[in-house]
C-alpha cells in the first residue's frame, strides 16, 4: 500500500507540475496537421542561342527564355566577359530583359546574363561569333595608252596583269617644257619585262622641297631602261637589303609609270661641309660608298631638293626616293576613303624581286575597314654614337632631329602593320610591300631573290648629252 500511495502520490504531483502556467514550462510542439513555410525555387538563367554575324551587324539579345518556378517577377543584369584584344564597345544597355550588341572587330565576343528573383539569383552565358565579310578584291585591269595624269585601279599581285603600252605626256615645270613618257610591259610564263624611257606620267619640278630647281633638267633616257621581275616569287627568311655598289645604280623597284624608285642616298653628313647642319651632296671621299651618316632624302627637305612627287633629277635621270601620289590616293578627303577601293590601294609598281608594291591603305580583316598602313621601323631614343672606326664626332640629337640619317632608324618588329621590308601579307593572302608616309617609304630591301637588272651600271642611263 505504501509503494502504491507513494507512487500515486508522485504521479499526481508530476501531472500537476506539468499543468502549472507559471512560465517555467515549454511550448508543445505543433500537430501533424500544421503546413510547413514553402522554399524558395532558384531562378532559370536563358540567354539565348550562339550565333554567327558579320562584323558591323546589330545582334539583339533576350532573356525572355529565363523562367522562375514560384511565378516570380525577374530582373536582369547583363555583362560582356571576353570579347577581341582590338574591340572598343560595350554593351549599351545592362538591365532589362533585353540589350544589343554591333561587332567592331571579327572573334567571339562572350555575354553573360543574371536572372534574379530577389533572393536568388542564376546566370547563363551566349557567344557571338563575329566574322568580317571581305570585300572583293580589285582586279580589273588597269587603262592601257594614255594614263597622262591617272590613277590605278588594279590589285592584281602578278606582273602579268599589266602587260600593255603606256603612254603620257607631261609638263616639265623648271624648262618650261613637254615630255612624252612611254612604258612597254611584256611577260612570259615565268617573267615580265619593263622596258622604259624613264619619264613618268605627270608633270615634274613643281613645288619642290627647297624652292630651288634640280641641279640637272630632266631628260629622257636614250636607251631605255630594261628590267625583268619574276611572275612567281617566294618568301625567303632572310631578307636582301638594296646595297650601295660603286658605279651602279642600286634600284627598290619600278613603277607602273616606268619611272625606278630609288631610295638610296648620296648625301651625307660631314664635318668638312659648310651647310649650316652640315649636310650636303659630297664628293666619293665625303659621302661615297663609307659614309658614317646618310641623310634620308625625303626627310631633309632644306638640303635635298624633291618635287611634289618626291622625284628629282641627277644627271637628268628622274626617280623617286620616296612615296607619292602619282599613281594612286596618297591623302583622302572622307572617312572611310571613298577614293580607295574597299579592298585597298592599286599595285602601283613591282620590287626587284618580282613581288607587287601597294599604295598606303590595306582592307584590315580585324576592323573591317581601309586603314593606312604604319611603318615597323623606329627611330633611335639615344645620343648618336660615332662609328666603330670613326674619327669624326657624331651629329647630335640636339642639333639634328632623330630620324633624318638613315643610321637612325632600327626595325621594331610588331610597332606597326609591316614586315622588316616593308612587306605585308593581306586579307587575300597575296604579299606584297607598301608605301608609308615615313621612313622607309617603300621596300628597302627583298624578302625573295632579287632579279640582277635592278643593279645597272651608270652607263645604263643615257640622257643624249642634254645636259653636256
Amino acid at each position: 500500500m505504501k509503494n502504491i500511495l507513494l507512487n500515486t502520490i508522485s504521479c499526481s504531483a508530476a501531472l500537476v507540475l506539468l499543468g502549472c502556467g507559471s512560465g517555467g514550462g515549454s511550448t508543445p510542439p505543433p500537430t501533424s496537421g500544421e503546413p510547413t513555410p514553402p522554399q524558395n525555387s532558384v531562378p532559370v538563367a536563358n540567354a539565348g542561342i550562339d550565333q554567327s554575324v558579320s562584323v558591323g551587324e546589330v545582334v539583339n539579345l533576350s532573356a525572355q527564355e529565363s523562367s522562375d518556378q514560384d511565378g516570380d517577377i525577374l530582373t536582369y543584369s547583363w555583362n560582356m566577359t571576353s570579347s577581341p584584344s582590338e574591340s572598343t564597345i560595350d554593351l549599351p544597355s545592362n538591365t532589362g530583359v533585353t540589350t544589343s550588341l554591333t561587332p567592331d572587330v571579327g572573334g567571339i565576343y562572350t555575354i553573360e546574363v543574371t536572372a534574379s528573383d530577389g533572393t536568388a539569383t542564376d546566370t547563363d552565358v551566349v557567344e557571338i561569333t563575329a566574322q568580317n565579310t571581305v570585300p572583293v578584291n580589285n582586279t580589273s585591269p588597269n587603262p592601257t595608252g594614255d594614263i597622262s595624269y591617272k590613277t590605278l585601279n588594279n590589285r592584281n599581285p602578278d606582273c602579268g596583269a599589266y602587260v600593255g603600252s603606256y603612254q603620257a605626256n607631261i609638263f616639265d615645270v623648271q624648262e618650261n617644257i613637254q615630255y612624252a613618257s612611254f612604258l612597254t610591259i611584256t611577260a612570259d610564263d615565268t617573267s615580265c619585262t619593263f622596258t622604259s624611257n624613264n619619264i613618268p606620267n605627270h608633270d615634274v619640278g613643281g613645288n619642290t622641297s627647297t624652292r630651288n630647281d634640280f641641279a640637272s633638267p630632266v631628260a629622257p633616257n636614250v636607251l631605255d631602261y630594261v628590267l625583268t621581275v619574276d611572275r612567281l616569287p617566294t618568301n625567303e627568311i632572310t631578307p636582301t637589303y638594296v646595297q650601295k655598289i660603286g658605279g651602279n645604280i642600286t634600284l627598290n623597284g619600278i613603277l607602273l609609270n616606268g619611272v625606278d624608285l630609288d631610295m638610296d642616298s648620296a648625301f651625307c653628313y660631314n664635318i668638312e661641309f659648310t651647310t649650316p647642319l652640315q649636310i650636303g651632296l659630297g664628293t666619293r671621299e665625303q659621302c661615297g660608298l663609307t659614309a658614317d651618316w646618310y641623310a634620308v632624302p625625303a626627310a631633309n627637305p632644306d638640303y635635298v631638293t624633291l618635287d611634289e612627287f618626291t622625284g628629282h633629277s641627277f644627271q637628268g635621270r628622274y626617280h623617286y626616293h620616296g612615296d607619292n601620289k602619282g599613281l594612286s590616293h596618297f591623302d583622302v578627303s572622307s572617312t572611310p576613303p571613298s577614293e580607295v577601293d574597299p579592298s585597298g590601294s592599286p599595285v602601283i609598281g613591282f620590287a626587284p624581286d618580282g613581288f607587287p608594291i601597294y599604295g598606303h591603305y590595306f582592307y584590315d580583316a580585324q576592323t573591317a575597314s581601309l586603314k593606312k598602313v604604319r611603318s615597323s621601323w623606329r627611330t633611335i631614343t639615344t645620343e648618336r654614337v660615332p662609328p666603330s672606326g670613326s674619327a669624326d664626332p657624331a651629329p647630335s640629337i640636339v642639333t639634328h632631329t632623330r630620324g633624318i640619317f638613315v643610321e637612325d632608324w632600327i626595325y621594331e618588329a610588331g610597332s606597326g602593320d609591316l614586315d622588316e621590308c616593308n612587306g605585308m601579307t593581306d586579307a587575300y593572302g597575296n604579299y606584297g610591300y607598301y608605301y608609308t608616309e615615313g621612313y622607309p617609304y617603300g621596300p628597302i630591301c627583298s624578302f625573295g631573290t632579287p632579279d640582277i637588272s635592278f643593279i645597272k651600271p651608270s652607263s645604263e642611263y643615257d640622257n643624249g648629252n642634254v645636259n653636256q
